[in-house]
């Protein structure tokens, strides 16, 4: 690929990045405030939350600059720095009894009796005879560590992150490529115009450490059904000093038919800042066959391993740049002797948009692979009679979703 072809494709993905992160930056921030529970509703459309000026725009003010600080996020520090922008959370009740409450304020607690009307401070709740109800205030959710870095999907381009998958969220999974394309042909719409390889599937958090799995890739690339299981063995949301996702996949062409390959896998994530976050994933799949468009293709399987590593970095808080690179180093796992071979590594980069509240990323990505699945994201477009180096670099994108 030449040097201004390459120049050319890393320009339109900063070009995005700058566009879209220059698109509803602001009101995000305004958004995420009006969607805290305890933010007041008189508030909640005022630009004056965050800056001097009424209208928006120019110099923050106090609060402004602690949200800032505070990473963007709303924290329960800033609610007590600021009780002009919050409402105070529901102080904890206790019915003693059917005419009588005890209520804890600032720590002081006070008996209320509804049948006398009186109110007086008590020292210590009386050990109460029958409890009628107890009303707690609702669970915060835990803030995130000022620190660490929180991933927007599943995915970085083809490399899994370790991003946690909260227990009884249900996450939809889907990818889009375009390997026959040439992101260069402006004629081409950058390559949109050409066959692409779609794929589709959903995970399910059983626990907030342990998920589950499924995607399907289509017929270009052997009709895989993947089924999965993954555990967070350490993570950095819950103040380990890094985080670990492990996960075994078993995959089978045809629909899960034949051809099946089973994969270990484990990826190691550690936060610099919160802004920026690096990985490392290695991966080994055993009974490994090359790409075919044939599911009914039958080769002796082989033993394949993978190392990848990336990186993101986020340029705002909801944007970010994406770069990882994914290698075969045992020569037999490269397929030499099928079409051109893994010649080089599977690489990518990309621009990635996470919505404020976290349950939508959308990432325009460019990749020299065609798999997504465990064992066929680090095989490279080569197995497709098509170069593998920089000009294989094609066009695609990812999106996530929380369901529910």
């Amino acid at each position: 690929m030449k040097n201004k072809q390459f120049v050319t494709i890393i320009a339109l993905i900063f070009a995005l990045s700058l566009a879209v992160a220059g698109v509803n930056a602001r009101p995000e921030y305004l958004r995420q405030y009006a969607a805290d529970p305890l933010s007041k509703p008189e508030l909640r459309n005022s630009c004056s939350v965050c800056h001097v000026n009424p209208a928006g725009g120019g110099p923050r003010n106090d609060f402004g600059r602690a949200f800032t600080q505070a990473g963007f996020q709303i924290t329960d520090d800033l609610r007590r720095r600021f009780p002009d922008r919050f409402t105070q959370a529901q102080p904890p009740v206790s019915f003693v009894s059917d005419s009588e409450a005890i209520v804890t304020i600032d720590g002081r607690k006070f008996l209320i009796d509804t049948r006398n009307r009186s109110v007086r401070e008590v020292d210590a709740a009386p050990a109460p005879e029958k409890t009628i109800a107890q009303s707690k205030p609702e669970p915060s959710t835990k803030a995130v560590p000022e620190n660490v870095y929180r991933q927007g999907d599943v995915r970085l381009i083809n490399l899994p992150t370790a991003m946690p998958i909260p227990k009884g969220s249900l996450w939809s999974d889907f990818t889009h490529r375009f390997p026959y394309s040439d992101p260069t042909s402006s004629s081409e719409l950058f390559g949109l115009d050409s066959l692409a390889i779609p794929s589709f599937g959903f995970i399910y958090g059983i626990t907030d450490r342990i998920h589950v799995g499924a995607y399907r890739s289509p017929g270009d690339v052997g009709r895989p059904i993947m089924l999965y299981a993954g555990a967070s063995l350490l993570d950095e949301q819950k103040g380990d000093p890094l985080s670990i996702m492990a996960r075994i996949g078993l995959e089978g062409r045809d629909n899960f038919k034949r051809t099946f390959t089973t994969s270990f896998e484990a990826t190691f994530a550690r936060s610099i800042t919160r802004h920026a976050q690096v990985y490392f994933v290695p991966t080994i799949s055993v009974g490994d066959r090359p790409l075919d468009s044939d599911p009914k293709f039958q080769q002796p399987g082989e033993t394949a391993v993978a190392l990848g590593i990336g990186g993101a970095l986020n340029i705002r808080p909801t944007v970010a740049l994406m770069a990882e690179a994914n290698y075969r180093v045992n020569e037999k796992a490269r397929y030499m002797n099928v079409a051109l071979g893994i010649r080089r590594p599977v690489i990518g980069f990309g621009v990635q948009k996470v919505s404020v509240s976290r349950k939508h990323a959308f990432s325009l990505v460019f990749s020299n692979g065609p798999g997504t699945t465990f064992a066929q994201r680090s095989m490279t477009r080569g197995l497709l009679f098509t170069d593998d180096g920089l000009r294989g670099l094609t066009i695609g994108f990812n999106l996530s979703r929380r369901l529910f």
